[in-house]
């Protein structure tokens, strides 16, 4: 078979992508020439241009699949390029994908490599940086103002003792004190003011003073004793005794703190911390009462005990000053006019007077208290005590004088603070 007689009419045309395209030479120079090949009728080419072409159309064409020489043409023609259009764009979406994941790649990596350097800087920083006392110390205390201010975590109770503390007196000075300045003399409201700084300023420093809080690990050896492997774990810490005016007394071992508390010490464990002197915790201020706060605290009840006195005292004679006016003129119906004339000064006797019964019983326990000489803790184990010491009948610490036991406990000058609290953790660092 003449092979290439039979495709004289075609002409072969080799692409850059490896595809054979085939071109009918008859359709130069003709007027059945189409804009494209995909658009051309085969079926309207004249017979005698084909006549060539349809005497070996059924006839296999060699090196190839047994496909016509009319199907060959429309589909090499047709599909060669959309075959090459779509390899391309397969090939650049392929690149392009290829490069953008290597991107992200290389960006994920820099970021973490960066990340991995900024924590390690934060700590080399963190370890050169020095720390004082006051940021290791562990427990529920929380230190203010770099370490200057002490205080205890739940501040909710505090915030309202603040609120049912001040709203009162705003009040009082807005509504109460014009009548005072005018109708009697300016000294009642200047003597208002001053109770009332003070009474502020008690409370304030009760709340944020350390109220003698006992260092930790003052004994060693007894933590030696705990950490021992040997050891069993309900072994006890051997017992301390110490003489108060020819009387033996054991001092209690405290395992959080690891030391052997004083006497008159307690552990608060709202603060979890041994308190000398402890008398008891006060949640209204946040903080526990002992033996560095306890004249603050006792100022600051005293003082506003007074200061509701004050109010009530002043309240009622603006009252009956003003049922006196309305009395000479009309006699009756003087409380409903009283009431419209000042009713935020009679809502503020009635406030005060139950405030009164709360801090003034409050004032007066602990008045007891001082001229006895003992503490709030050892007032409630005072049975305990003489269960087990039935030899002591009065308190050790007891002066015998009320006078005196008042003036040690108010009158003795502040103690030091032992925690050193804004001292540098490692002493070399101190200048």
């Amino acid at each position: 078979m003449n092979v290439p007689k039979r495709h004289s009419a075609i002409e072969r045309i080799q692409d850059q992508s490896s595809f054979t395209i085939f071109q009918p030479s008859y359709f130069q120079n003709s007027s059945l020439e189409p804009d494209s090949l995909e658009d051309y009728d085969f079926d309207s080419v004249p017979i005698k241009n084909m006549d060539t072409l349809m005497e070996h159309e059924d006839e296999p064409i060699g090196q190839s699949s047994g496909l016509t020489s009319n199907s060959i043409v429309a589909s090499y023609v047709s599909t060669a390029p959309i075959l090459q259009t779509k390899t391309r764009r397969t090939e650049e979406y392929c690149l392009s994908s290829i490069k953008d994941n290597s991107q992200e790649t290389l960006e994920t990596i820099a970021a973490s490599n960066t990340y991995q350097q900024h924590q390690q800087q934060q700590h080399q920083q963190q370890r050169q940086k020095p720390l004082r006392n006051y940021q290791l110390f562990p427990g529920h205390t929380r230190f203010l103002c770099g370490g200057r201010l002490v205080t205890s975590r739940d501040c909710r109770a505090f915030i309202a003792g603040l609120f049912i503390f001040i709203t009162p007196t705003v009040l009082f000075s807005v509504f109460t004190c014009p009548y005072l300045w005018s109708e009697i003399h300016p000294a009642v409201p200047i003597v208002f003011a001053y109770l009332f700084v003070l009474s502020f300023v008690s409370m304030l420093k009760t709340s944020w003073t350390d109220p003698g809080i006992i260092p930790r690990n003052l004994d060693p050896v007894i933590e030696q004793i705990f950490n021992d492997e040997n050891a069993s774990i309900s072994s006890d810490a051997p017992p301390k005794e110490i003489i108060i005016k020819d009387t033996n007394y054991s001092l209690r071992y405290c395992d959080t703190c690891r030391i052997y508390r004083p006497p008159r010490a307690s552990h608060c464990r709202q603060c979890d911390n041994c308190v000398e002197f402890e008398d008891h915790h006060c949640a209204w201020l946040n903080n526990c009462i002992g033996k560095r706060n306890y004249r603050s605290f006792f100022t600051f009840i005293l003082s506003a005990a007074l200061l509701c006195i004050f109010v009530i005292a002043s309240v009622v004679y603006q009252l009956l000053s003003i049922a006196n006016r309305h009395e000479a003129n009309q006699p009756m119906n003087s409380f409903s006019f009283v009431f419209t004339q000042a009713p935020v000064s009679f809502v503020l006797a009635i406030y005060c007077f139950i405030l009164l019964w709360l801090v003034g019983c409050l004032t007066l326990y602990h008045c007891s208290l001082a001229l006895r000489g003992v503490t709030t803790h050892e007032q409630i184990r005072a049975d305990i005590l003489r269960a087990k010491h039935p030899e002591l009948h009065i308190n050790p610490y007891n002066k015998l004088n009320p006078f005196k036991n008042m003036f040690q406990v108010l009158c003795q000058p502040q103690p030091k603070s032992y925690l050193r609290r804004r001292k540098m953790a490692n002493p070399a660092l101190e200048k």
